[in-house]
């Protein structure tokens, strides 16, 4: 393991994050395309949900609506997987691997169904830790302990967030290409948690601030003129950049921790992937 230091993954993730997105301009640019008009159809899909709900439309237009809206998550993302996967191959394998590697592929599906795996295990594990609890206190007689729950959700947070900083080389591993190995993974970000999880902060909290300043700027605007179609598109816009330059940071942290803390995942690339 490299000994790269907080500084070196900050200014690395920064400057990587935004050269893989200057490489290959007209694929980030048609991302975001894909990022401004999902965020704008998901905004109608809201309302025609509502109103459907509130003036008793039949099943199957609220069914026909479900659909579209769950056919505008899965456009956003594989829009988002694209970018996260083109980042990787830069800040780990290089310009030329990234410029060479496809947008669409075997890497992508393999991202795809790795999101999937730990999104439907934490659903699960969710619903059935909460679902005990919500019966361990009934049993109790203490239901309507509003402080115990607020406890146990906060407490299930941070195990659920424990565990995802600790299985988070696999993306990286995905990225690059390589073998997809859930315990190698856990094993080699062992005693590294908050070393991670620390970098990962501090290195998007300067773009967290600043996109935190400027929505706030902008939802004063639409307060203030509701009706201004022009502030709400450049509220639109402005989260569309904002999300393209947090997923090229973001993504460009989590290789730079891979790069630090990847050990027996290097020795896999001609293993077979987990499940």
């Amino acid at each position: 393991m490299d000994p790269i230091t907080f500084k070196q993954c900050f200014k690395g993730a920064w400057r990587d994050g935004f050269n893989a997105l200057r490489q290959r301009p007209w694929l980030c640019l048609a991302i975001a395309v894909v990022f401004l008009v999902t965020a704008g159809l998901s905004i109608s899909l809201d309302q025609l949900a509502r109103t459907a709900s509130q003036t008793g439309e039949p099943a199957i237009y609220r069914l026909r609506i479900a659909l579209m809206s769950f056919g505008v998550f899965f456009a956003n993302l594989v829009a988002f997987s694209v970018l996260v996967i083109h980042v990787f191959r830069y800040t780990i394998l290089g310009p030329e691997a990234a410029r060479q590697g496809r947008w669409y592929g075997r890497d992508l599906w393999r991202y795809l169904w790795a999101s999937t795996q730990i999104f439907v295990a934490f659903a699960g594990v969710w619903l059935v830790i909460a679902l005990g609890a919500a019966l361990a206190l009934r049993a109790t007689g203490h239901s309507n302990s509003y402080a115990g729950l607020a406890t146990f959700c906060v407490l299930l947070i941070c195990a659920l967030a424990y565990v995802l900083v600790r299985v988070s080389l696999i993306f990286a591993q995905i990225g690059a290409g390589r073998s997809k190995r859930w315990r190698a993974a856990w094993r080699d970000s062992r005693g590294h948690f908050w070393s991670m999880f620390g970098t990962m902060i501090g290195t998007v909290l300067p773009l967290m601030i600043a996109g935190g300043v400027v929505s706030a700027l902008f939802a004063a605007l639409l307060h203030v003129m509701p009706a201004a179609k022009t502030a709400a598109l450049g509220m639109l816009v402005l989260q569309t950049v904002l999300s393209v330059m947090w997923i090229a940071v973001s993504t460009g942290t989590s290789a730079w921790l891979y790069r630090r803390f990847a050990s027996e995942l290097l020795t896999l690339d001609d293993a077979p992937d987990d499940v």
